[in-house]
């Protein structure tokens, strides 16, 4: 067993016994607003609410709404505990609206703003929810044509501080905060707020999120102060630690949902509790621009988008034959170089920012690695001037991709968590690197692995309960108090997990073989060619899949070469802030080669693969798997059960049954 202290972390078994010390979620909101007051909390572009505050917020201004929002709410009969559900785009809006309730002592149920309204009214009546905070005249449109559904729901609170209604149902954000200022006149009433606020206690929920739901109706995860606080301190004791700590001057850019655990963690409360500033991004399609707009020093992603950035640099170098010869040496002297990181010892890589990557170069080398590090700094200008790293989730990196980055100076660190864990078990410390790994048990957590080879946890961070679901929750626990997370794991000697798959994913050949999907559809990860996959097998003799082309790239491929299609066919969408390409006619996938390119790249993914493994047969869609037709969830993950039924001739087809 190595002594390299990331593999020895000191407080890993501590939060227990420290529990009385950590502040509640409210405590530590109010306690930075005062030391950070005329520090900006929040930058956004002012040109999407309605100019509010020229884009700038600082901690001492927010706190000022978020006090007039939390008075507001106890105005209209918000009780201690009292669920009331947030639905819309992240934004600034959604973090004053999450504020406000922890300082009323409610709880804030997230809801993903393109949820349908069936899906919206089970989590409302679920949850109980008294009000529902929500952005969007589509969105309001729906709530009020579906009220009757959600009996228990009383008002709606459109975010928008300039919203007016004769609709005594509706109320805007502006009506709020007057409401807010007029009741907390009165002595009685602000001091009824005042000991609201500072009467949370550690054991009072925060918040409840409901997971996605991929193989059914989604799960109410009961989250505490006290979890939310565990997880922040464990997540500052690991990155100080480690050199990838949080500082005051930090900006990080929210473009994640809020309604997810990743951002909602990693993002608005790693800033609250820091005292840094949340800039938030127009749209998830306008990320580029955004990033270099405000230059962050961290943000959260998740792997398909640095997949997209890969693919589109690869098609941008292979624009020019020139471009493509000069960007491969730069690739070949900057991996000559990175190897200058590895600890064979480990096989570890020292991702630090204090490492001297260039010291024990030879001068030749030396030379040439400060050439191709211009062309890196190109990539890296992307990112921001401020850029100091990212953290990933919500599914593997590919090693090599990882690598890609590395190269060219991109630090990621990739970790494991879920809902139900409050964010990130488990870390990858940037001066102990191993790509292929979600890191080691960190932030406060313990991990074990089951004799199944499940992934379980235990600690401060992990939920309470799910909501209304005691036998639900019961089965998610083992009887000494681990959660199982329904993840197959793989961990080595120094401690590094691995993520295999879903244990409800592996797929099982008639043959007895057992088939990771993950495994298979990591290797299409960096296609150019393709957008999404999906695995098919259980219970077959061979392994099959579905391709959904890169719809948009071979549009503007085939416009660019006029090359015909039916134009007519072509559905876009725009609603990430970029057009993708979601739909297109059966002609369009016997054009441009399509149909070669995958079998050429599915050609490629069987040469790394074992026989059992291999894809023996495929089926080319034409359409995108999305949230509007119902085989995503809104994590992006896909609905399994929807793409079985909705492809269940293709998939007959597959395996010769007509």
């Amino acid at each position: 067993m190595p002594t390299i202290d990331y593999f020895n972390l000191p407080w890993k078994d501590q939060w227990e016994w420290e529990r009385i010390q950590l502040p509640t979620v409210t405590r530590r909101y109010v306690e930075n607003s005062k030391t950070y007051a005329a520090k900006d909390l929040q930058r956004f572009n002012p040109a999407l609410y309605n100019g509010d505050s020229n884009g700038k917020m600082t901690w001492g201004e927010v706190y000022s709404r978020v006090e007039n929002y939390a008075c507001g709410l106890m105005s209209l009969g918000l009780g201690k505990q009292d669920m009331v559900s947030i639905m819309a785009a992240s934004g600034p809006y959604w973090t004053h609206a999450d504020m406000a309730l922890a300082c009323a002592n409610g709880v804030s149920v997230a809801v993903y703003p393109t949820l349908s309204l069936k899906e919206v009214s089970y989590i409302v009546n679920d949850s109980a929810s008294k009000f529902i905070f929500l952005r969007g005249a589509g969105i309001l449109k729906m709530i009020l044509s579906g009220m009757s559904q959600m009996p228990k729901l009383e008002k709606i609170i459109v975010m928008d501080r300039e919203y007016r209604s004769e609709d005594p149902r509706v109320v805007g954000m502006g009506e709020l905060e007057k409401r807010g200022v007029e009741w907390k006149q009165t002595k009685e009433n602000y001091d009824a707020f005042i000991a609201r606020r500072d009467g949370v206690a550690l054991d009072d929920i925060y918040t409840i999120l409901y997971t996605s739901g991929t193989t059914g109706q989604g799960k109410g995860v009961v989250l505490t102060h006290h979890n939310a606080s565990s997880r922040m301190n464990g997540v500052n004791e690991f990155f100080n630690y480690c050199g990838m700590g949080f500082k005051t001057e930090y900006t990080t850019l929210c473009f994640l949902p809020l309604a997810h655990i990743f951002d909602r963690g990693s993002c608005q409360l790693a800033a609250i509790f820091n005292g840094c500033t949340i800039c938030y991004a127009d749209a998830p399609g306008t990320l580029i621009d955004d990033l270099q707009k405000y230059n962050p020093h961290w943000i959260n992603c998740v792997p398909r988008l640095y997949e997209k950035i890969y693919i589109q640099l690869q098609q941008k170098m292979g624009e020019s034959g020139l471009k493509r010869k000069l960007f491969d040496w730069a690739l070949g002297v900057g991996e000559q170089v990175f190897m200058q990181r590895h600890d064979p010892e480990t096989d570890t890589y020292n991702m630090g920012h204090d490492f001297d990557i260039t010291g024990n170069l030879p001068l030749g080398l030396k030379i040439k690695y400060k050439i191709a590090d211009r062309l890196f700094a190109k990539v890296r200008a992307l990112f921001g001037k401020n850029f100091k790293h990212s953290f990933s989730a919500s599914a593997s990196i590919s090693p090599e991709l990882l690598k890609f980055f590395y190269i060219i100076g991109i630090r990621v660190s990739e970790g494991y968590g879920s809902t139900e864990s409050f964010n990130a078990c488990s870390n990858m410390p940037l001066k102990a690197c191993r790509p292929g790994s979600v890191g080691l048990e960190s932030n406060g957590s313990r991990l074990r692995v089951s004799e199944i080879g499940e992934l379980e946890i235990s600690g401060a961070g992990v939920f309470k309960e799910y909501w209304n679901k005691p036998e639900e929750t019961a089965s998610s626990f083992t009887a000494d108090g681990w959660f199982k997370t329904g993840d197959k794991v793989e961990v080595d000697r120094f401690g590094y997990y691995r993520i295999v798959d879903r244990i409800k994913a592996i797929i099982c050949l008639s043959s007895g073989k057992n088939v990771a999907p993950a495994k298979i559809e990591s290797l299409f990860a960096t296609s150019p060619y393709i957008d999404q996959v999906f695995t098919i097998g259980d219970e077959r003799a061979v392994i099959s899949m579905l391709f959904v082309p890169n719809l948009t790239y071979f549009k503007d491929r085939f416009d660019r070469e006029g090359i015909e299609y039916d134009r007519s066919a072509v559905v876009i969408d725009n609603s990430a802030g970029a057009p993708i390409v979601v739909k297109v006619g059966p002609d369009f996938i016997e054009k441009g080669n399509i149909r070669g390119l995958i079998a050429e790249e599915i050609a490629r993914a069987n040469r790394e693969l074992e026989g059992f493994e291999q894809i023996k047969q495929h089926t080319v869609l034409n359409e995108r798997f999305t949230e509007q037709n119902g085989m995503l969830t809104p994590t992006q993950k896909v609905k399994k059960r929807v793409v079985l039924d909705v492809y269940a001739a293709e998939i007959e087809k597959m395996y010769g049954k007509h």
